[in-house]
């Protein structure tokens, strides 16, 4: 082979191999593990190369169930079990189901999973704390500071994530996410539309949004994760790739295959993008240059666009979930026009000479 072919060869493999590595520095895609022995897979190897080679990105493990039990919940000391995922493309994060009580045994779990080599941590919280108020404070303050003495310990990075996952409809529980909101980094909606049946089936998009709005109407200003469950087997692979798309680069399902769950779903995994290049979008993550309010948020029709810290100036851009501009008008104080856009979520960019700033925007 002439030697300006062989190096046009390995320019080609490097540049697809550095655009491998940009799609999966953006891709968080991830499925949830209940209980390993119940998956009938024969070793943490064996499941981590069997999530890997489908394409899943991340796996979140449990690793406690009311409190620091490593007889009942073995993952929480393993210390083979992070690095086995790793090697395998997979990164693992513990999670831990928990109740109103001894919270700081609670909390441990969050401590000894950095320590075991886990790099980020979810609370599972549900019908236990329908409505709480201080039960729900000192649980997340246990959690708050057990994750802040894993940092000092150097058992964790400075940056290590700190998610909740609750109901993906939390006003029909009355859930304080006020509360929550002030001590995460995340939230993972449980948005399992096959268990909401019915018209949710055919309206994936409006259920995400749906929980947007509510989770915005009750507080929350961290980001949002939605966790898609398909043990139903209603949902095409080309419908949870959909949802995958339009949820974003950390959502998930839920769960592994096994104990009451089919194995079938593996097929219908397999077949689901789990490739999708999340790099290409325009980030919805909030930023936070200077002040920024945009109301109503949600809205039917209007919203107005004010800032106590700049004078109207620059634009206002707004994508949809696939990173496409569908408005940009001058930043003049006036109200913007959205009865043009179909229901769904949206990201909005005041672009300004001093800077850019980010909003999540939700259209009813």
């Amino acid at each position: 082979m002439p030697r300006i072919l062989v190096l046009l060869f390995f320019y080609a493999l490097s540049l697809h191999t550095l655009l491998a590595q940009e799609e999966d520095s953006c891709n968080k895609l991830g499925v949830w593990l209940w209980r390993f022995e119940q998956t009938g897979q024969p070793s943490h190897l064996n499941l981590a190369r069997t999530i890997g080679r489908m394409g899943g990105k991340r796996c979140y493990i449990k690793v406690a169930d009311g409190g620091y039990n490593p007889n009942s919940w073995p993952t929480i000391a393993d210390q083979s079990i992070p690095s086995t995922y790793d090697d395998e493309g997979v990164e693992v994060w513990g999670w831990s189901y928990n109740y109103p009580g001894n919270e700081e045994d609670q909390a441990k779990a969050l401590y000894e999973a950095a320590k075991t080599g886990y790099k980020g941590f979810v609370v599972d919280i549900e019908i236990e704390f329908n409505g709480a108020d201080e039960t729900l404070e000192s649980l997340m303050q246990a959690f708050s500071a057990a994750k802040d003495q894993a940092i000092a310990d150097g058992y964790a990075d400075p940056d290590f994530p700190f998610y909740v996952t609750t109901w993906g409809n939390p006003v029909l529980h009355n859930y304080r996410i006020d509360i929550i909101d002030d001590y995460v980094d995340g939230f993972m909606p449980q948005t399992y539309i096959e268990e909401w049946a019915g018209p949710h089936l055919s309206a994936i998009e409006a259920c995400i949004a749906e929980g947007e709005a509510e989770y915005a109407s009750l507080g929350a200003t961290k980001p949002l994760h939605h966790i898609l469950s398909t043990a139903q087997e209603i949902l095409t692979a080309q419908e949870i790739t959909d949802f995958m798309q339009l949820a974003g680069p950390e959502s998930s399902l839920w769960r592994v295959p096994g104990g009451g769950v089919s194995t079938l779903i593996w097929d219908r995994w397999r077949d689901v993008d789990w490739d999708i290049n999340f790099c290409q979008t325009v980030s919805t993550q909030s930023q936070e240059i200077f002040d920024l309010q945009v109301f109503p948020n949600p809205s039917n029709d209007f919203i107005t666009i004010r800032s106590t810290d700049l004078d109207p100036s620059g634009d206002i851009e707004i994508y949809d979930q696939h990173g496409r501009l569908v408005i940009q008008q001058a930043f003049d104080g006036t109200q913007i026009d959205l009865s043009s856009l179909p229901k769904g979520m949206y990201h909005l960019a005041l672009r300004h000479p001093l800077g850019t700033t980010h909003r999540r925007l939700v259209k009813l």
